[in-house]
C-alpha cells in the first residue's frame, strides 16, 4: 500500500510542478493543442480490426511518421516503422483520459516505451516509467516501461497492431513502401480476437514460442477456411502440453467449451492459470461468449 500511494503522489506533483517540458506528453508532438485536445495533423489515427482487451477501457491510437518516410512492408507479416516513428495509445474510462502509452523507434533495434499518466484535470499527462496502480481511483493499472517491452519483444518490428491483418481496412490510408494488391479478411472474428490478445506471445518469436500453440495470424491465413489456418490447426483437438487442470486435457475440444483449456484459461483472473497473464484484471465477457459459442459449434 505504501508503494501505491508513493506512485500517485509523484504523478500528482508532476502535474502541478514540473517546470520543464521533459516528461510531459505535450512535448511528444501528438497534440497540436493539448488544452483543446486537438490532435496534430501529422498523426494518423489507427483502427485495428481486432483490438486488444484492456479491461473495458476505451482506446484511441495514432501513428506519427517522420516526414517523407513510409512503413516498410517488404515482409507483409511483419511491418517495420522507420526510425523516428512515434505511436500512441490513449486509454479512457467513462470518457475520462487515464493513460497514454507511447512507443518511439529511436534506432535500428532500440525503442522507447513511455507510459504517461493523465493529471486529474487532464491538463497534462506525465511520464511514469515505473507504472502506477489504481490510477485516479479507477482501478486502472499502468504498466511500467519494462513491462510494456516484455509484451512487444516477440514481434520482429516490435510494434503490435500495425500489420497487414490488423490494418487491412486502412491500406489506402497509410504510407506503405509496397501497398498490397488485396486485403486480408479472416474467416472468423474469434481467430482475430485470439490473434490480438494472445498472438504476440504465442508466435514463432514470442515468449511462449516453446509451446507449439500459434495464435498469431499470417496473411497466409487470410481468406482460408478456418480449418486450414495455423491457429486452428495448433489448438483444435490438440492435447495440452505445459499446463494441466482437472478434467481438461486439450486446448480446444470441439463441441465442449467447458473442457477446453483455452476457454478455461481465458476465464481466469488472479491465478496462475490466467491468460493473458499480464495487463488485465477483468475478464472480457463478450470475447468469452464468442469463444464459447465458436467451440460449441465446432
Amino acid at each position: 500500500m505504501r508503494t501505491r500511494w508513493l506512485v500517485v503522489m509523484v504523478v500528482v506533483a508532476g502535474c502541478t510542478d514540473a517546470p520543464a517540458p521533459d516528461g510531459r506528453l505535450s512535448s511528444e508532438g501528438l497534440y497540436a493543442d493539448l488544452a483543446a485536445k486537438t490532435i496534430s495533423k501529422d498523426a494518423i489515427e489507427l483502427r485495428p480490426a481486432y483490438p486488444l482487451w484492456s479491461d473495458g477501457a476505451e482506446k484511441r491510437r495514432w501513428i506519427m511518421l517522420p516526414p517523407n518516410t513510409t512503413i516498410d512492408t517488404s515482409d507483409m507479416d511483419h511491418w517495420q516503422v522507420p526510425i523516428g516513428t512515434k505511436l500512441f495509445k490513449e486509454f479512457a474510462l467513462g470518457g475520462r483520459r487515464i493513460e497514454t502509452r507511447m512507443i518511439e523507434r529511436v534506432g535500428a533495434t532500440d525503442y522507447r516505451f513511455s507510459p504517461f499518466v493523465w493529471c486529474p484535470d487532464e491538463a497534462e499527462a506525465m511520464l511514469t516509467m515505473d507504472g502506477a496502480t489504481d490510477v485516479l481511483n479507477t482501478g486502472h493499472d499502468v504498466p511500467s516501461g519494462e513491462t510494456c517491452e516484455s509484451c512487444h519483444r516477440g514481434e520482429p518490428g516490435t510494434v503490435l497492431g500495425v500489420s497487414a491483418v490488423q490494418l487491412s481496412a486502412m491500406l489506402d490510408e497509410l504510407p506503405l513502401s509496397q501497398p498490397p494488391l488485396r486485403t486480408f479478411p479472416i474467416a472468423n472474428p474469434v481467430l482475430g480476437m485470439l490473434h490480438a490478445n494472445c498472438g504476440h506471445c504465442h508466435s514463432d518469436g514470442g515468449i511462449a514460442a516453446v509451446i507449439d500453440l500459434r495464435l498469431r495470424l499470417s496473411i497466409h491465413d487470410a481468406g482460408l477456411p478456418q480449418e486450414q489456418t495455423a491457429p486452428y490447426l495448433s489448438m483444435v483437438g490438440v492435447p495440452l502440453t505445459n499446463w494441466r487442470a482437472d478434467g481438461i486435457t486439450e486446448r480446444v475440444v470441439p463441441g465442449d467449451p467447458a473442457a477446453s483449456g483455452l476457454y478455461y484459461r481465458m476465464s481466469q483472473r488472479g491465478t496462475g492459470a490466467q491468460m493473458p497473464p499480464l495487463a488485465t484484471e477483468v475478464t472480457d465477457d463478450v470475447a468469452r461468449r464468442q469463444l464459447w459459442d465458436w467451440i460449441a459449434r465446432l
